[in-house]
C-alpha cells in the first residue's frame, strides 16, 4: 500500500548578488532573485521510494499540485518509473481555476523528481539547476552557492542569502490527519490547526490527497476573503495603491470565495472536522 509521510511547505526566498571585479564590470547586481513554496514529499510503498519537490509561487496552488502528485502516487506507485510519462500539464490543467488563470498571471507551479523538471508552468533555469543539485534535499545557502558557481562562473565573488520559513505542516495519524498552518495578518504571523478523523471501520479512510486539497481550498479562502477586505477598505478610504483592479476582477473574486466556502462546506458535512484554536473566518 502506498504512503506519505509528514509534508512540510516552506515559504523560501533565495537571492544571490554577484561581485565582479573585471574592468568595465559594473559591480553589484542581482544575479538571481527566487521567491517560491516548496515541498520536498516522501513516497512510499512495497520496494519503492520517492522524493518529489512540488515549487509554486502560493501556497494553495502549491498545495494543490502536491495533493495531485499523491494522488497519482497513491494510484500508481511505479508512475515515476514508468517509461511513458504522466501528462502533468494536463492533470494541473483540470486543477487549477478559471479564476486563478484569468486574474492570478502570475501563479505558477513545477514539478521535480531524481533532479529533474517534469512539468513547469512558468521555467525557470534557476529553480531547475537548485533541484537538479538538491536531489530532493533541503535548500541551503552552501548549495545555493554552489549553483551559482555554476551558473555564472567561479571567477565572481557572490553574497548569497536563503530564507525559509515554515507555512504549513501536514502530520497523518492513525486516527485522522492534521495540518497545522501558520496565517499573516496585517503583518503580524498568527496559526490555526485543522484535522479530519478517519471515521469507524469498515468505512474508507479520508484520503490524505483530499485532505490537503481542503486545506488549499480553506487557505485560499481566507485569502480571497482578506484580499476583498483590502479593497473595500481602500474604497472607503478613497485611496488606490498596487495594480488596477477592475470591477470584473471584483466580482469574480467575490464568486470564487463564494465557491470556496461551498467546498470547504461540504467537507465539513461529510468529515469530522476539528479546529484549533477555531475555523477561520470566511466571509
Amino acid at each position: 500500500m502506498a504512503s506519505v509521510t509528514g509534508i512540510t511547505l516552506f515559504r523560501e526566498k533565495t537571492t544571490v548578488h554577484s561581485f565582479s571585479f573585471d574592468a568595465g564590470s559594473e559591480g553589484n547586481a542581482a544575479a538571481m532573485s527566487i521567491r517560491s513554496n516548496r515541498i520536498a514529499m516522501t513516497l512510499k510503498a512495497p520496494d519503492v521510494t520517492e522524493t518529489v519537490v512540488v515549487r509554486g509561487q502560493n501556497i494553495p496552488s502549491t498545495l494543490r499540485c502536491a495533493a495531485m502528485v499523491v494522488e497519482t502516487f497513491t494510484r500508481n506507485p511505479l508512475v515515476f518509473r514508468k517509461d511513458d510519462a504522466v501528462d502533468w500539464a494536463d492533470k494541473w490543467e483540470n486543477r487549477q481555476s478559471s479564476y486563478e488563470r484569468k486574474f492570478v498571471p502570475e501563479s505558477w507551479v513545477s514539478l521535480h523528481h531524481a533532479g529533474t523538471t517534469l512539468f513547469s508552468t512558468n521555467t525557470s533555469r534557476h529553480i531547475d539547476a537548485l533541484e537538479a543539485l538538491a536531489q530532493g534535499g533541503d535548500i541551503n545557502e552552501q548549495l545555493v552557492r554552489r549553483v551559482s558557481q555554476t551558473l555564472f562562473g567561479r571567477d565572481e565573488e557572490f553574497v548569497v542569502q536563503h530564507d525559509s520559513q515554515t507555512a504549513v505542516v501536514f502530520t497523518p495519524f492513525s486516527s485522522y490527519h492534521r495540518a497545522a498552518i501558520l496565517e499573516r495578518r496585517g503583518g503580524r504571523t498568527g496559526s490555526f490547526a485543522v484535522s479530519v478523523h478517519h471515521p469507524p471501520k469498515p468505512k474508507k479512510s479520508v484520503r490524505y490527497d483530499t485532505f490537503i486539497h481542503f486545506c488549499a481550498d480553506l487557505i485560499e479562502a481566507v485569502n480571497v476573503r482578506m484580499f476583498l477586505e483590502r479593497i473595500k477598505a481602500m474604497v472607503e478610504e478613497n485611496r488606490i495603491s498596487g495594480p488596477p483592479i477592475t470591477p470584473a476582477q471584483v466580482q469574480a473574486a467575490m464568486d470564487r470565495r463564494r465557491e470556496l466556502v461551498a467546498y470547504v462546506n461540504a467537507f465539513e458535512r461529510a468529515n469530522k472536522v476539528s479546529y484549533r484554536p477555531e475555523r477561520p473566518e470566511l466571509f
